[in-house]
């Protein structure tokens, strides 16, 4: 597990949430974490952007702690190039 940064960040609006839109390089991997700082996370959609070496390897998911925005990758397989994806707004 390791701090990640992302490569790009993209500011995006989807009705009443703000959305970010992050891209991290193919270093990736399962359980590195990005301190966002994004409150009220709403959705989270994380897609794997490069081939996977085997369709069991295949898959990306994310979670978040609510209190802090900071988001956990759960990968299939590590040196992953990720797209994320973050809706939020509202606190629940």
């Amino acid at each position: 597990m390791a701090a990640v940064t992302p490569v790009s960040v993209k500011q995006i609006s989807a009705g009443s949430l703000q959305g970010v839109i992050a891209d991290f390089a193919a270093t990736t991997d399962n359980a590195d974490t990005w301190a966002s700082g994004i409150k009220g996370i709403q959705f989270i959609c994380v897609t794997q952007e490069d081939t996977a070496g085997t369709a069991a390897a295949t898959g990306a998911g994310a979670s978040w702690a609510a209190a802090t925005g900071t988001i956990t990758f759960h990968i299939g397989e590590d040196n992953s190039a990720v797209r994320l994806m973050v809706l939020s707004g509202f606190s629940s």
